[in-house]
Parts: C-alpha cells; sequence; structure tokens
C-alpha cells in the first residue's frame, strides 16, 4: 500500500509538473507582434514626359502624344526621352532604400537593346504638340515644346544638341519586347533623394536607347496614354519608421 500511495504522489507531481510547464510556455509559442511600420513605399505618376526628335533645325516636337520614343530610326535619325517627376510632397527626413522606374514598351522592331537612364542638367518645360498616328514621326513644334536643339521652343537652348545631361547613367536595363520594364539602381536612389532634399535641381531623366546601329527605336507610352496602368510609375520605397519601440 506504501508504495502504491508513493506511486500516485510521484505521478500526481509529474502531471503537475507537466501542467505547469504548458501554461509557462504557452504565451512563448504566439510571441508579441513587433509595432506595425507606417507605409513605406509611394507610387508617383509621372509631371512631364517629351520625345526630342533629332533635327538639326528644331522645328519637331512631342510634348503631350500618347507615347515617346527612344534608339535611331531606319532613317538614322535618333529619338530620346525627356521624364519627370514631382518629389515635391516627399519627406526629406526619411531615408530611401529603393527606387524604381516602370515603363511600358508598346512596340518595336528590333531584338533587345541596353536602355539608359540620365539625370538631366538643364530645365526644360512640357509643350502642347501632339504627334499624330504612331508618334514617330513627331509634330510641328509649339511654343514651350522641346526639341533637339531647344530646352523651350523657340527661344531657350540645350547646350548641347540632343539635351543637356550627366555622362554617367543613373540606370540601365535591357529592353526586347512588349512588356512593362523597370529601372532599378542605387543611383536612382541617389537622384531621387537630393532632389527631395533639394541638394540637386530636379529636371528630371533622359532615356536614351541604342544609338549605335539602324532600327534600334523602341515606343514607349507616355503619361498621356488612355490606359492609366501603361503610363510611366516611379516607386520610391522609404527605410520602415517603427512605432512605439521601447515604451512600456
Amino acid at each position: 500500500m506504501n508504495h502504491r500511495i508513493t506511486f500516485l504522489s510521484v505521478f500526481s507531481l509529474a502531471l503537475v509538473a507537466v501542467a505547469t510547464s504548458a501554461c509557462a510556455s504557452g504565451p512563448a509559442a504566439t510571441p508579441t507582434p513587433s509595432p506595425a511600420p507606417k507605409a513605406n513605399q509611394v507610387q508617383i505618376a509621372a509631371s512631364q514626359d517629351v520625345t526630342l526628335y533629332e533635327d538639326a533645325a528644331g522645328e519637331i516636337a512631342n510634348s503631350v502624344g500618347p507615347t515617346n520614343f527612344v534608339g535611331m530610326t531606319t532613317q538614322f535619325k535618333r529619338r530620346r526621352t525627356l521624364l519627370a517627376f514631382d518629389v515635391t510632397s516627399l519627406p526629406s527626413n526619411r531615408e530611401i532604400i529603393d527606387v524604381r522606374l516602370e515603363m511600358r514598351m508598346s512596340k518595336t522592331a528590333s531584338g533587345a537593346f541596353n536602355t539608359t537612364l540620365h539625370r538631366v542638367t538643364t530645365p526644360w518645360s512640357e509643350g502642347i504638340s501632339t504627334s499624330s498616328g504612331m508618334g514617330g514621326k513627331g509634330a510641328p513644334a509649339q511654343i514651350g515644346d522641346p526639341t533637339w536643339i531647344h530646352s523651350s521652343y523657340p527661344d531657350t537652348f540645350w547646350s548641347n544638341e540632343g539635351g543637356d545631361f550627366t555622362e554617367e547613367e543613373s540606370a540601365t536595363t535591357s529592353v526586347d519586347n512588349q512588356v512593362r520594364y523597370s529601372w532599378s539602381d542605387p543611383r536612382l536612389v541617389e537622384d531621387v533623394s537630393k532632389w527631395i532634399t533639394g541638394a540637386s535641381p530636379n529636371f528630371g531623366w533622359l532615356i536614351i536607347g541604342d544609338e549605335r546601329f539602324q532600327k534600334t527605336a523602341k515606343r514607349f507610352d507616355s503619361r498621356e496614354h488612355a490606359s492609366a496602368d501603361r503610363r510611366p510609375t516611379l516607386v520610391i520605397e522609404f527605410a520602415p519608421t517603427v512605432t512605439g519601440a521601447g515604451s512600456g
């Protein structure tokens, strides 16, 4: 009998120990969630975009058409795209960790070619010219249009034909078939960070395609395109800001 009592006592103590351990470990299996970060990504629509058409007289433009062009035509004429985004409403005290430009290429007669972004160094304006048809030939330049030689037609000129921009590219991506493409690079982060803080003036980017060969031109949908999901978009990601850390 004494042996039976001792066994039951030990068994009861074991059950109590298991129950106590389960209660103690229960909360640890479901950790307390961390404070939710604030929204850390914004998407911005382009504020200006135009095509520069190689023309020594500077009489061809396309400011508000639904498409823009880069590369070399079958007539050995270069096409470049100016693109800008208004970032003045973004916080200057937040760290940017990623910048991505997204654009949809909608027509091509060539294979894959690198397409580069270069920071523009001279202010320019978006005019009112609209190219007819497919847009590849441009339209007569109107007051305020950028052209191959003008930053604003007819009286304000680029220092260099084809636009004023940094030699070093801010980002490069290979463009091939008709899909949506993205450009992302630490140099884009640097560009946008300087624009937001005012360390550098924001004149946007010049997009340059392959200009070494004939028939490399590619067409991109512009900010005036009828379908919003086909327009250029700048995606900016900030470092998460955690609230409530260390409280309690």
